[in-house]
C-alpha cells in the first residue's frame, strides 16, 4: 500500500533538491498531497504530489511519464499560457520505504489562493450583477488561459469553479490573477493519452461535456462546453442546466436553459451575439460549438452575428425537440463495475449493490465516515452502470468532488468518496473501473 506523506518527511530529487513536507493536504483519487519547502530556489513552498495511480508496475506508466513532461514543456516553453497555469516546478522518481517507486510531481505552491467555486457561491446571495466588472474580468481572463491552452494542443478535459484559481494581486487591492490548476490529467488533442482504452477521461459531474458522458475522447470543444457552463454561472441567469433531473440525457439533447447576460458587457455592447455565441457552445455536436479564441473574442467585443457561419447558426431551445434525435451513443455498459482504492482493486459487483459502512470496514479506518447505506451501484434501464445516492447520510457522496444528488452515469476513471464538499473534505476515494 502507498505510503502517505509523514510531516518532516524529506524527500530527494536527482536534480539535488530535497523536499522537506511542512503541512500534509490531503488523499485524492491518484495521489497523496503535501506543501513541501524547496531547500534550493531560496526555500520557496511547493505543492508536492506522490502518486500511486498509475504504479510503476502498469504497462503504460513510462508512457504516463513522458506525458507529463511534454505537458510541463509545452506549459513552460510558452510565454503566453505560464501566466494562466501553475508552475510545473519538477517530477522524479522517488522511493518510498526500501523498494517501493512511485512517480512524484512538485508545482509552485499559491499562497491564499480562493476557487473560483468560493467567489460565486460567496457572491451568489448578492444578486446577478453583483461584482459585475470583477466577474467579467474573471470570464475574459478565463478564456484568455483556455484559449492559450489550446493553442499548445492542450485539453484540460476537467474545467470546473473549483479548478481556477483567484489569487489576490498585491499591489491592487480587490484585485485578482486567475490560474488554472489541476492540469497533470489534461491531454494533448494531437496525440493519444497513453491511458487510452484503459481508463476513462477525467472529468466532474455538472461540468461534462457531451463527450465525456458519449464516453468519447474529449478534445477543445469539450474544454469550451465546460466553459460556457462557467460563464453562465459568472455572466448569467446560472449553471444553465441546473435544473435539470437527469444530466446525461440533457446534456446530449440540449435541454437547457439558455444564457442570458444580466447586464450588457463593458466594450462588448452587442449583447444578442453575445449570447448567441455562449448558447451555441451548449450545442451537443462539438462541431457547431464556436472555439475558445472565438468564444474569448465575442466576451471582448470582437465579432458580430455576420461572421459566424451559418451552418453554425443554431437555436438552442430548452425543451426537447418535437422527434427526438437517435440516442447518444454511451460507454460501455460493462458485466461488472470494479471500485479501486489507492491502486487495488477492493470491490467488485455484477449485480445490483448498496455500498455502506459495513462493506468499506476492511478497507479502510475512513469506513467510520459512511451511513449504514451511502450509496447504490446499479443498472440503468438502457443497462449502464449508474450510482444514486442513499437518503439521510451523515456525510456527503462525492463523484469527482462535486456532491451526488441524482443518478450518475458511471464512467471509468470516475472517483467516488465520502466527505464534505463545502469543505473540501474527501475521504476513502474509490476509482471505478468498468469491466467490460
Amino acid at each position: 500500500m502507498p505510503i502517505t506523506f509523514a510531516s518532516t518527511e524529506r524527500i530527494k530529487s536527482p536534480g539535488g533538491d530535497i523536499y522537506v513536507v511542512e503541512t500534509v493536504l490531503n488523499r485524492g483519487a491518484f495521489a497523496h498531497s503535501a506543501r513541501a519547502k524547496s531547500t534550493k530556489n531560496g526555500g520557496r513552498n511547493v505543492f508536492l504530489k506522490r502518486y500511486f495511480a498509475p504504479s510503476v508496475s502498469l504497462p503504460w506508466y513510462q508512457g504516463f511519464v513522458r506525458h507529463q513532461k511534454e505537458l510541463k514543456r509545452r506549459i513552460s516553453e510558452n510565454d503566453s499560457l505560464q501566466q494562466y497555469c501553475y508552475q510545473f516546478v519538477d517530477f522524479f522518481e522517488g522511493t518510498e520505504g526500501r523498494s517501493l517507486k512511485t512517480f512524484h510531481q512538485v508545482f509552485e505552491f499559491i499562497e491564499n489562493g480562493k476557487a473560483l467555486s468560493k467567489f460565486i457561491e460567496e457572491i451568489g446571495p448578492m444578486g446577478v450583477t453583483a461584482q459585475w466588472e470583477q466577474r467579467v474580468r474573471f470570464a475574459r481572463v478565463m478564456m484568455m488561459g483556455v484559449a492559450a491552452l489550446h493553442g499548445q494542443k492542450v485539453v484540460h478535459t476537467d474545467l470546473k469553479p473549483d479548478n481556477l484559481l483567484l489569487i489576490p494581486n498585491p499591489v491592487a487591492a480587490g484585485e485578482y490573477h486567475l490560474k488554472i490548476i489541476d492540469l497533470d490529467w489534461s491531454i494533448f488533442s494531437d496525440q493519444r493519452a497513453p491511458w487510452h482504452g484503459i481508463q476513462g477521461y477525467v472529468g466532474t459531474p455538472m461540468y461534462q461535456s457531451p463527450e465525456h458522458v458519449r464516453g468519447s475522447i474529449p478534445d477543445e470543444r469539450s474544454d469550451v462546453f465546460t466553459c460556457a457552463l462557467m460563464l453562465g454561472e459568472l455572466l448569467g441567469n446560472g449553471h444553465p442546466f441546473a435544473h435539470v433531473s437527469d444530466y446525461v440525457d440533457a446534456v446530449t439533447r440540449e435541454k437547457f436553459e439558455l444564457i442570458r447576460l444580466a447586464k450588457p458587457l463593458p466594450k462588448a455592447p452587442n449583447t444578442p451575439f453575445v449570447e448567441e455565441m455562449l448558447n451555441r457552445a451548449l450545442h451537443a455536436n462539438p462541431v457547431k460549438r464556436p472555439t475558445a479564441l472565438e468564444l474569448r473574442d465575442a466576451l471582448f467585443g470582437r465579432g458580430k452575428a455576420g461572421d459566424i457561419p451559418e451552418k453554425t447558426m443554431v437555436e438552442v431551445r430548452t425543451p426537447p425537440p418535437t422527434t427526438p434525435p437517435s440516442p447518444p451513443s454511451l460507454p460501455l455498459q460493462g458485466r461488472a463495475v470494479q471500485l479501486q482504492f489507492e491502486g487495488r482493486t477492493v470491490l467488485t459487483m455484477q449485480i445490483e449493490t448498496v455500498i455502506g459502512r459495513q462493506l468499506l470496514k476492511p478497507i479502510s479506518s475512513d469506513s467510520q465516515f459512511a451511513s449504514d447505506a451511502q450509496f447504490r451501484i446499479h443498472r440503468a434501464r438502457s443497462n449502464h452502470w449508474m450510482v444514486s445516492p442513499c437518503a439521510d447520510c451523515q456525510n456527503e457522496t462525492l463523484v469527482n468532488g462535486a456532491p451526488l444528488t441524482t443518478p450518475t452515469l458511471l464512467q471509468s476513471g470516475m472517483r467516488i468518496g465520502i466527505g464534505n464538499s463545502a469543505k473540501s473534505i474527501e475521504k476513502l476515494p474509490l476509482v471505478v473501473q468498468l469491466v467490460p
